[in-house]
């Protein structure tokens, strides 16, 4: 009776080594998800607030400048708003190439290695419960 407990405990050592490494690689797989999205968003946004606020500080500090006639009725100050507009368009578009080419399919993967991960442990614990 002894040796069938012990048997027991070590399986359930087991079950539970298997179930601490399955998380934690699901955890490493989540940081470097992060991270790698990380790289690519925060230089992004820095870079587009950099453009936006410069934008921004030189259409008020610099009134006169902003009605320079550039083209016909174009002025300087409508050629800041056009670029703000377009480098809104631009990062949006920016991201989104970058998120389909380097990025979805990394969240694809982590999320069928969590639901298969999922399903392990529930079908684990219907297990147990048919022995119990």
């Amino acid at each position: 009776m002894e040796s069938i407990e012990l048997i027991d405990l070590e399986f359930q050592r087991l079950q539970a080594l298997k179930e601490q490494s399955r998380a934690v690689s699901l955890g490493d797989l989540t940081q470097q998800l992060a991270r790698q999205r990380n790289r690519f968003v925060w230089p992004l946004l820095v870079g587009s607030l950099a453009v936006y606020f410069g934008l921004l500080i030189a259409v008020l500090s610099l009134p006169g400048w902003m009605t320079t006639a550039i083209y016909g009725e174009m002025n300087l100050g409508l050629l800041a708003v056009c670029l703000q507009m377009a480098l809104t368009i631009g990062t949006f578009w920016l991201y989104c190439a970058w998120a389909a080419r380097r990025y979805d399919g990394g969240a694809a993967a982590l999320l069928i290695a969590a639901q298969s991960a999922e399903a392990e442990v529930n079908a684990d614990a219907k297990t147990e419960g048919h022995h119990a």
